[in-house]
């Protein structure tokens, strides 16, 4: 069962109250100072739930569960300073799934954790978004898309999963055999070839200069990886 918790709160004192209550029920806690930081680890981390602050620096709270509700379900418990309620109305309504009212007691914050916990559905977590570059590529899983500077590249089915094969073990080289059974290509038709030629389009679509591959690189009588210097999730985040 997934127990990994993302607070998203600017004050160090909450994460580190709240935090400190999570881990001692035997919860894995991540912390995002920003709205921004909180969207980018939501999607590396695929946390179970995330207890949020909507009156944030950067950006609303109501900007925040829209972004978040575009590409998750996670639960949501708002734990704010915001107490009117026409505050809690407007955030519910847009996707939280409880709300409670600073100053809070944290046995009562761990009793709502839990009590969300059970009533999510019970499936395996996975990273809805991937992320290389500093944030340059998104692969977003959900949608089957590809990004490249927040713009949208078109790719065929095909090299969308070869792309995910890729990034789903960033670092790891991929011989063009193991791909070609990824993908479920004939064999018989020439099947290590046609992941050349996938490879060949993708970055035609994705890289900045195509002869100069950034993000798909080959390695010689091995086959093909996405660069562990490009990824996120090996940046200040892990």
């Amino acid at each position: 069962m997934n127990r990994r918790v993302l607070i998203v709160d600017d004050d160090p004192v909450v994460q580190e109250l709240v935090g400190n209550a999570l881990e001692r029920e035997g919860y894995m806690v991540d912390c995002a100072d920003d709205g921004a930081q909180g969207l980018r680890l939501s999607a590396l981390r695929a946390p179970a739930l995330i207890v949020l602050e909507v009156a944030l620096a950067d950006m609303r709270g109501e900007q925040f569960l829209r972004e978040l509700r575009r590409r998750s379900a996670v639960p949501v418990l708002v734990l704010s300073v915001m107490g009117r309620v026409e505050d809690r109305v407007r955030v519910l309504d847009l996707g939280a799934d409880d709300y409670m009212v600073k100053p809070f007691g944290t046995i009562e914050v761990v009793a709502r954790v839990a009590a969300l916990l059970r009533r999510a559905p019970r499936e395996p977590a996975r990273p809805d978004l991937l992320i290389f570059g500093d944030g340059r590529l998104e692969i977003d899983i959900r949608r089957r898309e590809v990004r490249v500077d927040r713009e949208l590249r078109a790719v065929t089915r095909s090299e969308f999963d070869l792309l995910l094969a890729l990034a789903e073990q960033p670092g790891r080289v991929q011989s063009r055999a193991a791909i070609v059974r990824r993908l479920q290509a004939d064999r018989r038709s020439g099947g290590a070839h046609v992941v050349d030629v996938h490879v060949r389009n993708l970055r035609r679509k994705l890289e900045d200069d195509p002869a100069r591959p950034r993000w798909i690189e080959t390695i010689r009588g091995r086959g093909y990886r996405i660069g562990l210097a490009t990824t996120a999730a090996h940046a200040s985040f892990t």
